[in-house]
């Protein structure tokens, strides 16, 4: 005995409205099946809804795609623009480690074969809320020698970060600012200069509020 056979779901969607348009159209007074489960009419109900469903999908898939297209374009353009502007700051502070966090830029680390005279390490770091809503406060002992500092925030501890830059600073404090209210987040900051860094803090949390 055969056995009628139709993979439906490897059936992409144009296969599909054609498979259920052909065999609506193939049942519809077909004396061999004189009572189809479901009827031929609900087969071409559904052909028609997801064919306009199917014509919306792509409507909006080419629009989204021109959209992709002009976003990539200008970001393409800000990440041009941004590495003139690194440049503009190398050139313009002259490598000044200091200057170069105020521009809240990240500095390459160097190793050297002569390690006197890096950076010391931050103490007492805390952290409070800010004057604003969705702003912290943090602050920390000034280090000696130190040109700049850095600062790192993450979301969650439950591992080992991740850490991402949050702001730099040239004097023992900052305000870190566009935070989410009841969300708690964890800060930690070295301190920098031109012969290297000091290590980082251990992480202080503070909600923001």
């Amino acid at each position: 005995m055969a056995e009628a056979e139709l993979d439906v779901l490897k059936l992409t969607v144009p296969e599909l409205l054609a498979a259920a348009s052909g065999m609506a159209s193939a049942l519809e007074g077909n004396p061999n099946f004189p009572a189809p489960n479901p009827p031929p009419e609900e087969l071409t109900r559904l052909v028609a809804e997801l064919a306009d469903a199917e014509r919306e999908y792509r409507e909006e898939r080419l629009r989204a795609n021109k959209i992709q297209a002009v976003r990539d374009s200008i970001a393409e353009t800000l990440r041009e623009a941004l590495a003139r502007e690194v440049e503009y700051v190398q050139e313009a502070s002259g490598g000044d480690v200091g200057k170069i966090l105020s521009a809240n830029l990240h500095v390459e680390e160097e190793t050297h074969l002569w390690p006197f005279g890096a950076a010391g390490d931050v103490e007492e770091l805390s952290a409070s809320a800010g004057d604003e809503p969705g702003e912290i406060d943090l602050a920390w002992d000034p280090v000696p020698g130190a040109s700049g500092y850095e600062v790192e925030i993450a979301y969650d501890l439950t591992g080992e970060g991740p850490w991402e830059q949050s702001g730099a600073s040239n004097r023992s404090k900052i305000t870190i600012q566009n935070l989410s209210n009841r969300n708690r987040y964890w800060f930690r900051v070295r301190a920098l200069n031109e012969r290297g860094a000091g290590e980082w803090t251990a992480p202080v949390m503070k909600f923001a509020r």
